[in-house]
């Protein structure tokens, strides 16, 4: 009966020890000690488009209130019932990318940069603020004040 062992170090500190008996066939023993992974290696970190940032939705000032829809994102506006009201402050988790927030009366475009930052087109700046931040502030109702 000959037997052979190896012990092999690889990344990430982890021993590798393999034993081998040739008997009749091959038996092979396969062992892990010292298993330490780094907090880099048990979260490697996720794609940048893939990162998805809390952005909170206020448009609070929309009086008298109105349902309001992320499409994409949230339920559409047709079936929007209590959740997605205009007298109700939202999260949503946005990866970043460009959005559309709709109510019945008007929508405008917003876009979430790599960093989880807004931005938006200057003529909505009457109606829409939280440019550079991760709250959007929407303060008009309909689209005639966004046009002004």
């Amino acid at each position: 009966m000959r037997a052979a062992i190896a012990a092999v170090m690889i990344a990430g500190g982890v021993t590798l020890v393999a034993g081998i008996t040739l008997v009749v066939g091959i038996t092979l023993v396969v062992g892990l000690w010292g298993a330490t992974l780094t907090l880099a290696e048990q979260n490697p970190p996720k794609l940048p488009l893939a990162q998805e940032h809390p952005i909170v939705i206020d448009a609070t000032a929309i009086v008298p209130p109105r349902a309001w829809s992320v499409p994409g994102v949230t339920e559409p506006l047709q079936s929007v019932r209590d959740r997605m009201m205009t007298d109700k402050v939202a999260t949503l988790k946005l990866r970043p990318g460009r959005y559309m927030f709709m109510t019945m009366v008007f929508s405008f475009e917003f876009m979430v940069n790599l960093d989880g930052k807004l931005d938006y087109m200057k003529h909505l700046d009457k109606c829409v603020e939280g440019r550079g931040t991760a709250t959007l502030v929407v303060k008009c109702r309909i689209s005639q004040q966004i046009v002004q």
